[in-house]
């Protein structure tokens, strides 16, 4: 068996599990998530990271070279120099963290199940679930598998900031405990975490969002790494998602975006105590929290700042690269749009937060979160700074241009489009490169909203209505539409100036085979930005 086979073999082995799928008159079909499997479980246990770093390595020096000697090729254009400077800031950062990363121990893990698993005097968890307003199938879907825990002295809240009795009805057919605040919407989702955290009193506690289905043994992984290490307050576990040929383009390349993430980024972090906090999918301690009344005191992206607090305060958070839940991705562009800038939001206002700067965090803790704010940025430049060079070039110096200053962005192109896709254990395919394209102008967005003041208030999932086609915003925006009508004046106008120019060059005697890769890289442009400038689902 080829390489190539044996690795399509492992990738349809863990994605070929049977969907649930639940289809309503004028609605799209719903395909509701089951726990992770066995061979899921693990899918994220081995990085692979090194061969991943090393052609990423390659890629990002070729395609500087190629920026730099654009930048220094006429004073006209030293400006650009200070971008590219910026994103090679960012990388040297993040290949820095990565290549002195470590990978998970699956015998060392082994080894404290063993020794550390609770076989009496089993400490009470609470299982706290948050809603507003999402789907009951949905609903009722998670509180099946919460039901399956396998873990003897746990309860569960169900805690519904939409107030609906079919909610109500719903947690007691299975027993959950229904808590609805008086004092909602206050702090969004924390206040929502918070009151519960007020009125409950387990030695631990959980969070489920409305679509996450856990493991049986999900407690039962966890909890071992709460007894060993004393410290900790906050065990995460990632955000698993299983893309599936019944789910949107938005669905399959939504959750294959986020193998990276949890597969390495968040591993390599673990080694220098800086993983972040994501809020589901999270053993607490009630202990590291009850000083503060719960989770932070924020109106949104709770869960980074719950974690950083936590570890201010002293604690530690531990990250397992283990699949123990398996929730629902965005599937409508807008949704997936809606869902980034708000990640987005939530890194960059902590990076402006000065308790951030002024707090005890090593260097290299401060480093890895700045990484990942960074990351927002950076994706959101390169929108403007891939085609500016070759555009400026072709109107400015034209005989600076041949076709092998395509040799520079080779490597990159190849390392997005088949490298990542042999690295990846999931559903890598075309549909990532399209929702990337969505999730650069939403951070784009976030970005232009926290310089200047104008970031909007969180909604929940749930809450159709605060994203709904023609609803206007506060201020009168709507925020995913400007960010589409730039995409298309954008993509548009500068495939219309790249065309124009290598027309007007080759009617002047320029040899035209050296404009064909210009041609070439903004057609992918096009080709990777069509669905976000065109579909509505």
């Amino acid at each position: 068996m080829r390489w190539w086979q044996l690795s399509l073999k492992k990738k349809t082995a863990a994605i070929d599990k049977p969907a649930t799928v639940v289809v309503k008159a004028d609605q799209p079909a719903l395909v509701l998530p089951s726990p992770p499997t066995d061979a899921e479980k693990f899918l994220y246990a081995k990085t692979r990271r090194l061969p991943l770093y090393l052609f990423g390595t390659f890629s990002f020096l070729s395609v500087s070279v190629g920026m730099w000697f654009f930048a220094i090729s006429t004073s006209m254009f030293y400006w650009f120099g200070v971008f590219v400077g910026l994103i090679q800031v960012y990388l040297i950062i993040s290949y820095i963290v990565g290549y002195c990363g470590k990978d998970f121990d699956t015998e060392a893990h082994a080894k404290l199940m063993e020794e550390h698993s609770y076989t009496d005097n089993f400490p009470s968890v609470d299982i706290y679930l948050p809603c507003c307003k999402e789907p009951l199938d949905i609903l009722e879907n998670t509180y099946i598998y919460v039901a399956k825990l396998e873990y003897p002295n746990y309860k569960v809240f169900v805690l519904d900031d939409g107030g609906m009795d079919s909610v109500k009805h719903l947690a007691e057919r299975y027993g959950f405990n229904y808590i609805c605040r008086d004092n909602k919407p206050h702090l969004k989702k924390a206040g929502n975490l918070r009151y519960a955290f007020a009125r409950t009193e387990g030695d631990f506690f959980t969070i489920f969002d409305a679509d996450f289905c856990p493991r049986a043994d999900f407690l039962n992984t966890i909890l071992p790494y709460m007894k060993k290490y004393e410290d900790v307050a906050i065990v995460q576990s990632p955000q698993f998602f299983r893309p599936c040929k019944e789910q949107t383009w938005v669905e399959q390349g939504a959750s294959s975006t986020q193998e990276l993430f949890y597969r390495v980024v968040q591993v390599n972090r673990d080694r220098w105590g800086a993983s972040i906090c994501v809020g589901s999918n999270a053993v607490y301690r009630r202990a590291a929290l009850a000083e503060v009344g719960g989770t932070a005191e924020i109106g949104h992206s709770e869960d980074v700042h719950t974690g950083f607090y936590a570890i201010t305060r002293g604690w530690r958070l531990k990250y397992i690269p283990l699949a123990l839940a398996c929730g629902i991705s965005p599937d409508t562009p807008q949704a997936f749009f809606s869902q980034q800038m708000r990640w987005c939001s939530g890194s960059t206002t902590l990076l402006t937060n000065p308790d951030f700067w002024k707090s005890d965090l090593s260097i290299i803790q401060k480093i890895c979160y700045m990484s990942g704010m960074m990351y927002y940025s950076a994706a959101a430049l390169m929108i403007f700074l891939v085609p500016l060079p070759g555009l400026l070039m072709l109107w400015a110096n034209p005989s600076f241009v041949f076709w092998y200053n395509f040799c520079y962005a080779f490597p990159s192109l190849i390392y997005s489009v088949i490298i990542f896709r042999l690295w990846s254990r999931q559903m890598y395919n075309l549909n990532v490169n399209y929702v990337f394209a969505i999730q650069q102008y939403a951070y784009l967005m976030a970005v232009k909203d926290r310089i200047f003041g104008t970031t909007a208030s969180w909604v929940p999932s749930g809450d159709n209505s605060g994203h709904a086609k023609g609803k206007k915003k506060a201020g009168g925006n709507n925020k995913y539409r400007n960010m589409r009508i730039l995409c298309c004046v954008w993509v548009w106008g500068t495939t219309g100036g790249m065309i124009a120019g290598v027309t007007l060059r080759i009617v002047q005697g320029y040899t035209w085979y050296n404009f064909l890769p210009l041609l070439l890289l903004d057609g992918f442009t096009v080709f990777t930005c069509h669905k976000f400038i065109f579909f509505s689902r």
